[in-house]
């Protein structure tokens, strides 16, 4: 088991000591980052994060939805399964409390549980004639101006076809899983995570008509700019996962797919999503 805190919860040492005293106790291998082996005084279970990603069947990760979000990233092609301990705020990836986790943890051990695959988009730059990969997303990417105020003009394409122009703050482009963050706030519909499929929303559009669409999961998403307008702002950026930033310039293309790679959660039975989405967003 590969046991990964954030370290800016406050409750994140004491819970990272009970799940590693826990498992060794029942002689399970426990492995920590050697930043957390040294942070914690755990030094003993301290390995490199690739050596415990390819030996961990596991990785439990402490903290809420955004910590979940970097280590979906990061664990990339290890394929490590992810089990969230939401000591955050929402907490929609995160299955279980901090609470419960000694039960939690018979419960994953004596293999009371499921695993679900969530769909993932990579997403690459097209700059000066040159293509560049920049990473993977859980939830969402997200193009916008790098600087408040002024409008841009964005062309959106679906697999070469044209979709629409939008005069607007800027695209999200989600999965289903990040339909229920940016995405929801934006207007756009939620969707079962277990679906594949695609939703891109404009922001705050100029127009009366433009709205969400839902397209497949194979179709290809490109986003282009336009600046025939003096007004309309130049700096852009895209933002992965309302975590990574990457500044781009005016002529580039924005290319979004779904990724070969899944992000695969640990689902203790505990909700199912309609009953989590009314416990998080509802009124029950």
């Amino acid at each position: 088991f590969f046991v990964i805190p954030n370290t800016g919860k406050q409750e994140s040492r004491e819970l990272t000591e009970k799940i590693v005293a826990w498992l060794s106790k029942y002689q399970y291998e426990v492995f920590v980052t050697e930043e957390i082996g040294q942070l914690y005084q755990l030094e003993q279970y301290a390995r490199s994060k690739e050596e415990a990603y390819n030996r961990a069947d596991c990785a439990i990760v402490l903290g809420g939805d955004g910590t979940i979000l970097s280590t979906a990233r990061e664990v990339g092609l290890f394929q490590c399964p992810l089990l969230g301990v939401n000591i955050g705020n929402l907490g929609f990836l995160a299955e279980v409390g901090a609470k419960d986790i000694l039960l939690t943890l018979a419960d994953l051990v004596n293999g009371k549980f499921t695993i679900e695959d969530r769909m993932m988009l990579q997403t690459k730059i097209v700059e000066n004639g040159q293509t560049n990969n920049i990473g993977l997303a859980l939830n969402d990417i997200v193009a916008t101006r790098a600087s408040i105020s002024r409008m841009v003009g964005y062309s959106v394409y679906v697999n070469n076809d044209l979709v629409n122009h939008y005069y607007a703050d800027g695209i999200i482009v989600s999965t289903p899983t990040g339909s229920t963050a940016y995405n929801l706030s934006a207007g756009g519909p939620i969707l079962a995570p277990s679906n594949e499929m695609i939703v891109i929303t404009p922001i705050c559009p100029h127009s009366l008509t433009a709205r969400s669409i839902v397209i497949s999961s194979n179709d290809q998403v490109k986003i282009s700019f336009e600046f025939n307008r003096a007004s309309w702002d130049k700096d852009l950026q895209v933002t992965i996962d309302g975590q990574q930033v990457v500044n781009i310039n005016n002529e580039s293309e924005v290319i979004i797919e779904k990724s070969p790679i899944s992000t695969h959660l640990i689902k203790m039975g505990h909700d199912d999503f309609y009953s989590l989405l009314r416990k998080k967003l509802g009124n029950s």
